[in-house]
């Protein structure tokens, strides 16, 4: 399935097709992004900006940053979808959760297969609150989504939402 298959409305892709299909996925990343002024926004607390990485090798990575900023309100998430030829995940990041993936078989998964999966569940499609949070959210929800289609194992989702509670 190619990216044309994407709903190009909540997508921003800024990898190719071809990349997209041909990237293995080895390991998945659940990466807290600096805040290095340790700032909240309008007297709110401070928080971690969270991104997913999809290494496709030790020095590869394929980013899923879910931003808010779109729609008439500003509300809409829209995916941003990157890739890096350096590192494994990002090098912008606080904290980084590896997860293993689990597919049976020797069966391996494309970067591209992954976006289907985000897509087919409807998780493409999200709505930040009024104060642009959401991330740690979304991905939760993702997560959990790979677990229960057999690409994380056991136990993923519940160690990603404590994960993913850290500031």
């Amino acid at each position: 399935m190619s990216s044309a298959n994407l709903d190009h409305i909540n997508w921003d892709l800024e990898v190719s097709d071809e990349e997209l299909q041909k990237a293995v996925v080895h390991k998945i990343h659940l990466c807290a992004l600096c805040n290095d002024d340790n700032e909240g926004e309008d007297d709110e607390p401070p928080t971690n900006h969270w991104v997913v990485c999809l290494e496709t090798s030790p020095d590869s990575y394929i980013m899923l940053d879910m931003v808010p900023g779109y729609g008439d309100d500003g509300l809409r998430g829209k995916i941003l979808v990157t890739a890096d030829r350096d590192r494994a995940y990002t090098d912008e990041t606080l904290r980084n959760f590896k997860y293993d993936l689990q597919l049976q078989d020797g069966r391996t998964i494309a970067a591209a297969e992954i976006l289907h999966l985000i897509q087919a569940k409807g998780r493409h499609k999200y709505t930040f609150s009024p104060e642009w949070e959401g991330c740690r959210y979304w991905i939760s929800v993702v997560v959990d989504d790979l677990e229960t289609g057999g690409i994380l194992g056991a136990g993923a989702s519940k160690d990603a939402l404590e994960q993913l509670s850290l500031y």
